[in-house]
């Protein structure tokens, strides 16, 4: 059984069942995905669909069909072999606690980010875990630390990242709000607002809203027209090319950011979270940085504008400083390749297919 449920899990889970299935052909599989792990070959007993989350306001609203999916998928733990959580920690771990007190193998590709929240966050998790699949370096020993085995696979994203190339256009910028409704809500209007500004200052900026999936892209247009928001043009075609025509990207915080420091492209790192999270974060949060790239450099290389520093102003003079600074751009885009070269390289669900692999066969005997 798989569990995953957001379009970059979905997406994730479907390269380690397609490698999973080249071990072992005759494998089945079941659970919580999207069209791309059903297109690998998973009978969806559920689309993750409303269940995406952002933020402790988006968790707390949804406490009830969370539990109810849970459930349901526990029902299903007598005909599987192992569960296989990918990412989504809100929901999984309490799905892997479920399985684990029934007996049924954990694995955990994508692990949750427990460095944010501290240490203490990963011991639950690791009793019920057999095996840890971490995507980031620096995770494999805080795993290790907590007692359960666990194995650095390299990250996914070099899996399906193109080879970086010659830097994009200066007067087109990508705008990349988010793929959830509460990331579109919060981060366009401010997108948009610094987008005018900028507008005013160099009347030649194009900035591009490109979609990863046909999903997203209904629900950013369906935000677009709710909010009137013609000034950020929403384009079809390839993600990764749009982004690397660009010579400046502006970025929600989340895998998208470590894609585009990958791809050489110079970003600002955004976001915003409702009340409740930002509450308990500025209690709990052990991380100087929320952005990937400058936790993967363990310096900062990305800016980085949160909550109340996340203004129009404050966004279109961070832009502008950008725009007009070929040097900054091209430091922030070398310092980018070199997390790009830090992270490995490319095969992350080839090594935990065969990780996965190696335990279910010592698990069912061969």
């Amino acid at each position: 059984m798989f569990s995953a449920g957001e379009p970059s899990g979905d997406l994730h889970a479907a390269g380690v069942l397609g490698e999973l299935r080249a071990l072992l052909p005759g494998l089945g599989a079941r659970g919580l995905g999207g069209d791309r792990l059903a297109a690998a070959g998973a009978e969806l007993d559920l689309e993750y669909g409303e269940l995406a989350l952002i933020g402790l306001g988006g968790l707390l609203g949804k406490l009830r069909r969370i539990r109810q999916t849970q459930r349901m998928l526990e029902r299903a733990f007598a005909d599987v072999d192992a569960l296989i959580c990918v990412d989504y920690g809100g929901f999984n771990k309490g799905l892997a606690r479920r399985a684990a007190r029934r007996g049924l193998p954990v694995i955990y590709y994508i692990c949750p980010k427990v460095w944010v929240w501290g240490a203490w966050r990963a011991a639950g998790l690791a009793r019920s875990c057999e095996l840890m699949l971490p995507i980031l370096p620096f995770e494999e020993p805080l795993w290790r630390q907590q007692g359960v085995p666990t194995l650095y696979v390299g990250n996914p994203v070099l899996d399906y990242l193109p080879a970086p190339r010659e830097p994009g256009d200066p007067e087109r910028v990508a705008v990349l709000p988010g793929s959830r409704e509460g990331e579109l809500r919060r981060l366009l209007p401010v997108f948009e607002a610094a987008a005018r500004l900028l507008r005013a200052r160099r009347p030649g900026l194009r900035f591009v809203i490109p979609s990863a999936t046909a999903a997203i892209r209904e629900l950013t247009a369906r935000w677009l027209a709710e909010l009137d928001i013609e000034i950020l043009e929403h384009v079809d075609g390839d993600l990764h090319g749009t982004i690397q025509n660009c010579g400046l990207a502006l970025t929600a915080s989340g895998t998208v950011g470590l894609e585009v420091a990958c791809l050489g492209v110079p970003q600002l790192i955004c976001y915003r979270v409702d009340p409740l999270t930002e509450l308990l974060a500025r209690t709990v949060i052990r991380t100087r940085w929320v952005g990937l790239p400058n936790l993967v450099a363990g310096r900062t290389i990305v800016p980085e504008l949160l909550q109340d520093d996340l203004t129009p102003r404050s966004l279109a003079a961070r832009t502008l400083e950008l725009l007009e600074n070929p040097e900054l751009r091209l430091e922030q885009r070398n310092a980018g390749l070199e997390a790009r070269r830090l992270l490995g390289g490319g095969g992350a669900g080839k090594r935990a297919a065969a990780a996965i692999a190696g335990l279910l066969d010592k698990r069912l005997g061969g």
